[in-house]
């Protein structure tokens, strides 16, 4: 193999590592772009989960029997008094780390 050989074979290798470097680039982009739509719509499903929570709450409160809270919320009443307790719990917290401070 001649010089001029071996020196069109570095810069097909060059190339090739160029293009890869490119693609995984693309990549890069497209991965930090899908993690802000993650975050922008982690964040609408947080906001709708405390509007459902304080819906809910507000249809306990008018009497609304909770079966009914939880059939109409699309979900299982067991989850529904789960979820009822986590909140109470979370919300307990939060008082407790307001009024320490």
């Amino acid at each position: 193999m001649d010089r001029a050989e071996h020196l069109k074979l570095l810069q097909e290798s060059a190339a090739e590592i160029q293009r890869l470097q490119d693609e995984l680039q693309q990549i890069r982009d497209q991965e930090a772009e899908l993690q802000e739509q993650r975050v922008a719509k982690l964040g609408k499903l947080k906001k709708a989960r405390d509007t459902r929570h304080r819906r809910m709450t507000a249809a306990i409160d008018d009497s609304v029997p909770k079966a009914q809270v939880a059939r109409a919320s699309d979900m299982d009443r067991t989850n529904l008094y789960k979820l009822l307790s986590d909140y109470k719990l979370s919300d307990d917290d939060d008082e407790a780390s307001t009024t320490s401070e």
